[in-house]
């Protein structure tokens, strides 16, 4: 047995804008959304303009929460990495266990056996990395059970904006 085929590694941006992200939101997806948001912003700030006996105090409110909001959108830096789940970086696949932090678990991609549809009780959707349990140590095992939803023979992520079955298909054959 190999120790630590297990690890937790925190990705920088980079790291995360050149993975490919099997579940969470990708990069393109949070650019989508910020831009979609930005119309909105013109739309609504069009509006409030244009509308007839508006205070100015009214208006000016409109505009501050949407600088405030867009400002909090962009300082988040969360467009040119976005909010991933699940990805594969450098023959690894990691899966999520500090958001904030960019903090993964990654296990070797020869170590996952397969990826299978989960849940999460009491009804979260998710998927499931299926370990090779006989090359883990003790030292991976001890690693496994610093995941947010913990388990000593499969990683478990849940499912964002994509389904649980086209996910594992995507993770599958990237294995295969």
């Amino acid at each position: 047995m190999s120790d630590n085929l297990v690890s937790v590694k925190t990705l920088d941006k980079e790291q995360l804008k050149h993975a490919t992200i099997f579940s969470g939101i990708s990069p393109k997806a949070m650019r989508r959304v910020f831009a979609a948001w930005c119309i909105f912003c013109v739309v609504v700030a069009i509006i409030v303009v244009m509308a007839p006996d508006l205070s100015q105090v009214f208006q000016l409110t409109v505009f501050g929460v949407l600088i405030a909001f867009t400002l909090a959108m962009f300082g988040q830096s969360r467009i040119a990495e976005g909010w991933p789940a699940v990805l594969s970086s450098d023959n690894e696949i990691c899966v999520i266990r500090d958001p904030q932090k960019r903090e993964f678990i990654c296990v070797p991609a020869s170590l996952v056996t397969a990826a299978e549809p989960a849940l999460i009780k009491p009804n979260k959707k998710a998927l499931a990395l299926m370990l090779d349990t006989q090359r883990l140590s003790e030292n991976d095992v001890s690693t496994l059970n610093q995941a947010v939803w913990p388990r000593d023979d499969r990683l478990l992520a849940l499912a964002h904006f994509i389904s649980r079955d086209k996910a594992c298909r995507k993770i599958n054959t990237f294995l295969s």
